[in-house]
Parts: C-alpha cells; sequence; structure tokens
C-alpha cells in the first residue's frame, strides 16, 4: 500500500511538471465523506509549489465548502487533508477555470493484520478542540452522554445517575447539538452511530457570552424517513426514586425536517436535615439545635420542543421552534420537619418547613442563516420567553400544642423578555472576523401575598456590541475581542445604568500532534440576578428576615486559565490551572436590625478562585480498558465589608471503562460540586456507580448500583457569618439504589447533512428572591 501511495505521488508530480504552466485563476469547492456523503468542516485545503512548500491555505466552512482567490503562478497542486481521512492531491493544471470542485475524502484506517492505525483523534483548531470518535466509542457507548465521558475532556464532568454534563468548578457550561442549545436529556438520546464528531470550546469567543466552555455535538440527519429514539433511565431504593425519561420522533423531507420531543425527568428521596445555629445579639446569644427526621423532596421536570428547518444548502438556513417546560416542585429541596432545642427555653419547639413551587416556561424561537459568496455568514436570532411562577412557603413553629410562629408567602411571579442578536462573520484562510450586537429587554413583575404584601416591577436592558478576531499561523494560534456593553435596570424611582467594555484574548501552541498549550484571559461584567434587585424582605424564622437590596451595583471578573495537554498512544495528560478575581462581587451579609437578622445582598470587597486540575488517561489493555484519574484542587478567599475568609478544597474522579463482545461495564466515583462564596461553604462526600450492561445495535440495556459500598450520604454547609453562624448536616440512610438504563434508536431514511444553527438564546432566570433558610 505505501509502494502505491509513493508511486501515485509522483505520477501526480510528473504530470504538474510536465503541465505547470502557472494559470492564475480562483478555486471553489465541496469536500465530502466518500461513503456517508457528509460534508466535512475544517479540512485543511492547502496549494503547494513543485517543491512541495505551500504557498496559500485555508479551511472549508461548516458545509464543506471553500474558496481560495487568484493564484500565484507558482502554484502547482492542490492538497485536501482532515484528521482520520486519506489526503488528496490534485494537479491545478486538471481543474477547468470557474469549475467547482466535488472532492471526496476517503476514511485513513490502514489494516495490517491484527494491528489498525488510526490517525490522532484529536485536532486543535484557534477556537476549539474538534474531537472525532473512534470506533470503539462508537460502537460500545449507549448514548451521546456516555461517549462524552468515555472520551474523558479536561474539566469535562458526566453524572453516571442523570447523565448530567457538567464543568468541574464553578463556570457554567453550554450544550449543543447541530449549534442548537439543548438540555442533558436530549444528548442522552442520541444514538453514538449518528455522532460524527465532538467540538469542544473550552475559551469560547465572544458570541457565547460568559459561559465557561460549549460543547457542539455534530451529527448526521437524514434526506428523508423517520427516526426514533429514546432514553429509559429509572433509580429505585428503599429511599430514593428517580426517573430520566425520553422520547423524540424526527421526520425529513427534502430540505425540511420537522421534530418534537418530551422527556420526564423526577427527583424523589427523604433526606434528614439538622442544624446547629447560633443568635449573637448585642448582649446575649441564643444557641439553638435542630434535630431532625426524614422529610420528603420531590421534584418533577415535563419539558417538549416542537422544531422545523428549512435549508438550501450554501444558501440559506431556517429554523423554529417552539418550546415549554412545566417545572413542578410539591415538596422542595429545603423542607424539612425538626425538633428545636434552644438556649432561650427548657421546651423545644417542633418546626414544620414546606415550600411548594410550579413554573411554566413558554418560548418561541426565530433562527435565520443565510450564506454570502466569498465563506461569508449573516445570522439572525429572535426569542421571546414567558415565565409563569407560583410559590409558596409556609413556616410553623409548635411549643407542645401552641403555634409560636406561623409564617405563610405566595408569590406569584411574571417575566416577559425579548432576545434579538445578529452576527455578521467572515471565515477565509484560516482568519476569522466577527461582529455582532445583541439586545435583552426584559420585564418583571412579582406580587408577594402572606405575611408581607407587596408587589415588585423591574424593567431590565441589556446590549451588546462585539468583534472578535482569530488565526492560526503554522502551530500558533491567537484571538482577541472586545464587547462594549450596556447594562440598566430600574425599580420604581431607582434605576441603574452602566457602560463597560469586556476584552478577551486567547493564544494557543501546538508544538506537535500530541499535544498542546494554552492560555486565555477574560474581563467580564456581571449584572446582579434579578431575584436580589427588590426591596422585598421574606421571613425565614422569628429571628431571621432575607431582605432584597434595589442599590446593587455590577461587578467585573478577570477570568485567566492556563492549559497543557499531552496525547499518544495508550496514555494521555491533561493539566488545567485557573485563577479568577471579582471585584466588588454580590455576595450574602447579615447584620442586626430592631431584634431582627438580616440576611441581604451586598456589594463585597472582593472574591477570588485559584484552581487546578490533573487527569491521567491509560488504556492497559488496547482499547477494551480505560482508566482516567482526576484530582483536583480549589483555594478560596472571600474578601467581605465586615469579615475574611478563606479555604481550600480537595477533589477526585475516578472512571474505569471495559467493553469486549458487546459486553459493556464502568465504574465512576466523583464528588458534587464543591465550593465557597462570600460566608457560606458547602461540602459533599464521594458519590459511587457501579453499572453493566449488553449493547447491541440499536437497543442498550444495563443496570447497576449507586453507592453500593455506603450506607449514608451527607451534604455539610456551614455559614461563618459572624452575627449568626450555622453548621447543617443534610444526609440520608439507606442510601444504595438500583438503576436500569434502556436506550434505542431506530432510523429509517438516507443520511444527509448535518445544518447548524449558530446562536441559541434563553431566558431562565424567574427573578423571585427566596424565603429560604439556605
Amino acid at each position: 500500500m505505501n509502494r502505491k501511495k509513493t508511486f501515485s505521488g509522483l505520477i501526480i508530480l510528473l504530470f504538474s511538471f510536465m503541465y505547470g504552466n502557472g494559470y492564475a485563476f480562483p478555486l471553489k469547492g465541496i469536500i465530502t465523506d466518500y461513503l456517508t456523503h457528509e460534508p466535512i468542516a475544517y479540512a485543511n485545503i492547502s496549494v503547494m509549489n513543485r517543491d512541495s512548500i505551500v504557498i496559500e491555505g485555508t479551511s472549508s466552512d461548516w458545509e464543506g465548502y471553500f474558496e481560495l482567490g487568484e493564484l500565484p503562478r507558482e502554484a502547482h497542486i492542490l492538497s485536501i487533508s482532515y484528521l482520520g481521512y486519506e489526503t488528496c492531491h490534485l494537479p491545478l493544471t486538471a481543474i477547468e477555470p470557474e469549475e467547482i470542485l466535488n472532492i471526496t475524502l476517503s476514511s485513513s484506517s490502514i489494516t495490517l493484520g491484527e494491528v489498525t492505525i488510526q490517525a490522532h483523534a484529536i485536532l486543535i483548531k484557534e477556537d476549539r478542540k474538534i474531537i472525532l470518535p473512534t470506533q470503539e466509542q462508537l460502537v460500545y457507548s449507549t448514548d451521546g452522554a456516555d461517549m462524552l465521558r468515555k472520551m474523558q475532556l479536561p474539566r469535562i464532568m458526566v453524572d453516571p445517575v442523570s447523565n448530567e454534563i457538567m464543568l468541574s468548578g464553578k463556570g457554567e457550561i453550554q450544550l449543543r447539538i447541530n449549534g442548537v442549545q439543548v438540555t442533558h436529556t436530549e444528548i442522552s438520546a442520541l444514538s453514538p452511530t449518528d455522532i460524527l464528531r465532538i467540538e469542544y470550546y473550552d475559551a469560547p469567543g465572544a458570541r457565547y457570552g460568559n459561559v465557561e466552555a460549549v460543547i457542539d455535538y455534530i451529527t448526521r440527519h437524514k434526506e428523508s424517513g423517520v427516526n426514533l429514539n429514546g432514553l429509559f433511565f429509572n433509580n429505585l431504593g428503599s429511599n430514593r426514586v428517580s426517573a430520566d425519561d425520553k422520547i423524540a420522533v424526527k421526520l425529513n423531507k427534502g430540505n425540511s425536517e420537522l421534530s418534537a420531543n418530551a422527556y420526564f425527568i423526577q427527583r424523589k428521596q427523604k433526606w434528614t436535615r439538622e442544624y446547629d445555629e447560633e443568635l449573637i445579639f448585642p448582649d446575649y446569644t441564643i444557641h439553638r439545635i435542630e434535630k431532625g427526621e426524614p422529610t420528603l423532596f420531590n421534584k418533577m421536570v415535563f419539558g417538549s420542543n416542537v422544531n422545523y428547518s428549512l435549508a438550501k444548502k450554501g444558501v440559506y438556513f431556517f429554523n423554529a421552534q417552539l418550546r415549554y417546560t412545566y417545572n413542578h416542585f410539591p415538596n422542595g429541596f429545603d423542607n424539612r420537619k425538626t425538633t428545636l432545642y434552644s438556649s432561650e427555653t427548657d421546651t423545644p419547639l417542633s418546626i414544620y418547613n414546606h415550600i411548594q413551587e410550579e413554573v411554566h416556561s413558554p418560548a418561541i424561537d426565530l433562527y435565520y442563516q443565510h450564506t454570502l459568496p466569498h465563506n461569508r455568514l449573516l445570522i439572525f436570532n429572535v426569542v421571546g420567553t414567558y415565565i409563569d411562577t407560583d410559590s409558596r412557603h409556609t413556616y410553623r413553629e409548635k411549643q407542645e400544642e401552641s403555634v409560636v410562629t406561623d409564617l405563610f408567602s405566595d408569590i406569584i411571579g411574571q417575566k416577559y423578555s425579548l432576545i434579538s442578536e445578529a452576527i455578521y462573520e467572515k471565515d477565509q484562510r484560516g482568519k476569522k472576523l466577527t461582529l455582532g450586537g445583541k439586545h435583552i429587554q426584559a420585564y418583571t413583575n412579582n406580587q408577594y401575598r402572606g405575611n408581607a404584601n407587596t408587589e415588585v416591577a423591574l424593567h431590565q436592558a441589556e446590549s451588546f456590541l462585539y468583534a472578535e478576531y482569530q488565526a492560526k499561523y503554522g502551530k500558533l494560534g491567537y484571538m482577541a475581542n472586545l464587547t462594549g456593553l450596556r447594562l440598566y435596570y430600574s425599580q420604581g424611582a431607582t434605576h441603574r445604568e452602566k457602560y463597560a467594555l469586556q476584552p478577551g484574548a486567547r493564544l494557543t501552541f501546538e508544538p506537535n500532534p500530541d499535544s498542546y498549550l494554552s492560555y486565555r484571559i477574560n474581563l467580564r461584567n456581571v449584572a446582579p440576578s434579578p431575584a436580589y434587585l427588590n426591596d422585598v424582605e421574606q421571613a425565614i424564622d422569628f429571628w431571621q428576615i432575607r431582605r432584597g437590596n434595589p442599590g446593587l451595583h455590577t461587578y467585573q471578573a478577570l477570568i485567566q486559565n492556563f492549559a497543557a495537554g499531552y496525547n499518544q498512544g495508550v496514555w494521555g495528560m491533561d493539566l488545567s490551572m485557573g485563577y479568577e478575581r471579582e471585584y466588588k462581587p454580590v455576595m450574602e451579609g447579615v447584620f442586626y436590625e430592631d431584634g431582627k437578622f438580616i440576611r441581604t445582598y451586598e456589594n463585597q470587597r472582593s472574591f477570588h478562585n485559584l484552581s487546578a486540575e490533573i487527569g491521567i488517561h491509560v488504556k492497559p489493555w488496547k482499547d477494551y480498558l480505560s482508566f482516567s484519574l482526576t484530582p483536583r484542587i480549589e483555594r478560596f478567599i472571600s474578601y467581605g465589608n465586615t469579615y475574611t475568609h478563606t479555604y481550600t478544597m480537595a477533589e477526585l474522579r475516578i472512571n474505569v471503562d471495559f467493553s469486549y463482545n458487546n459486553w459493556i461495564a464502568n465504574f465512576t466515583t466523583y464528588t458534587p460540586r464543591r465550593y465557597m462564596y462570600g460566608e457560606y461553604v458547602t461540602k459533599s462526600e464521594q458519590m459511587y456507580t457501579l453499572m453493566a450492561g449488553y449493547k447491541m445495535h440499536a437497543w442498550t440495556l444495563t443496570i447497576g448500583a449507586l453507592n453500593p459500598f455506603t450506607k449514608e450520604f451527607k451534604t455539610h454547609n456551614e455559614s461563618w457569618a459572624s452575627l449568626n453562624p450555622v453548621t447543617s448536616k443534610i444526609h440520608t440512610t439507606h442510601n444504595k439504589s438500583f438503576m436500569a438504563k434502556l436506550a434505542f434508536n431506530l432510523n429509517y431514511g438516507k443520511q444527509a447533512k448535518a445544518y447548524q444553527k449558530r446562536i441559541t438564546n434563553a431566558d431562565n432566570d424567574a427573578g423571585i428572591i427566596s424565603g429560604s433558610k439556605e
């Protein structure tokens, strides 16, 4: 095979020497997969001279299209390459002027006896990592989230119970399928064989806002026929019930696609809450201890989505979505039944705290993308959202049979928001220019009834103009962006307005295909949550009140991150170190006023977060067994107006995957998210899952256990407020439970290209202040 390749290359070179007259004309073409006819995005296109020296270059866009301007007369050979595919060489003398080339690439796997050599699975681009799934990941993964876990990407965590995809540390992650923002439930229903690649933006650009990372699944679509897929993942134990169920259907005909999906999520469990608390008055102190009993937590979420898209290849892409989400929490997470022992009385009190909430949220999302000549795009997106909330809180203290404290609140909230965005993008010869504008207009009306009767009307507006330029020269890539923004909010006679600039930059260096280095820095402006920007008071108990603060100001956050990695053969390693500093952040504080302890929100001095994690990945037995170990450490420093707190936390993630002859197994242990912010600390114990099952082509069945080695699970919280120090523990006994997961994906019809929606906007903040203890 090597001789055949060498001979073909010599023929091409000879052909170019004999007929290379240096014709100067522009080049245009479309690159596709030889077998699936899928467009190949971001393929490398190079033009070389007779000495095989590259003199011009570019990359294909998301539709596989590329374009080169008038070429120098010394140009002789066109070379097209992409990871996982054979490189294609064409002499320019064989190309007619004005011809639009249709170039197909074939897989580059070369089999030699029992050894299979494949191209490197990770491509480092100037703005993201492109990860091509291996054959084993395609065959043995049960769904999209499972495949992501097997890829073991830096800082990415996948909850083995809920399939929720998270980012280690404090940051927010955004999930997409073909550019369309989705939830983890839709990722869970993806068939691995439909996934072409995963694009990991570990340092997203200006258009993504303030998220820390973006995961975009690029999948196959159909030209005709029907697709039906589903996921049923249920957990049952003596003290725990959970469900993550989804079903989706997709119809394709020509350029149109109509799809619908529905999902149901439930978390039902009994928790026991206990508190050790002090109330430090000016002249005396009350010490209170609450002994709890098991109390039900029950959360149910129903969601649905109807989606229509119309596309004409290389011209336009239109997408319309109708979304609806219904959250029903008949028993809130903060509910508790306890017996209170207090130093102020010899007779204990019984406490009943109950929170229930319902949220209805329909939304309409219209998206249009138009392709212009010379690799240019115009994108428009308009999203309208309505959030209707009904939240009820009952708190009662009884001493023997007498009611000592009886508090009730009913919050009826309505929020309307309109988000509009326009983007211009030019991508040519490895250089990309992005210009965009975005405006968010929101109106919130919350009616508080019960012990406090008031109405809050809040107007918000956020406007952004941004420019971003990125390029890659050889092994070095860089990006720079600048966002100008206006933040405005008003309540009654109070209003705030701020203009600011948000710069950002990123450098990447790839010394060889097996290693990388990157550094990024961003300055962000953060607006306070609408829930904090009001003058409402919500009673927590007899002594404590939670109060909003309409005088809060926006604040800035400086974020820096350094990452490095090496991956080759049977092992790899990824290092990530971060530093975040917030200037005048909004954090909770406690003060004493008129015999009550007021918990409120204030702009404090600063907050610092230093983090480091290292992931080690090993494949000790071919691709049948993989092992990853990821220790992480974080250092938190809070400088309040009246306090200083520091804390160091350590975490550990371990993942073991086994697959052989359709049998699959997995062991995972991880630490649920821990953090300190202001004067509040939350810590959790390790969680363990053990799963095993059998995978066929379209069906997968796995069973397993949650926390098989522990009898009790605990979450430990602390408040270090000098006037109101609190230590709380949330725990459950009989924590073991059994899990069963059934996934299926049935396809009928031809495979076609994957159109990508480039931006997605959403509003999920109802803006309601809570009267809960935590």
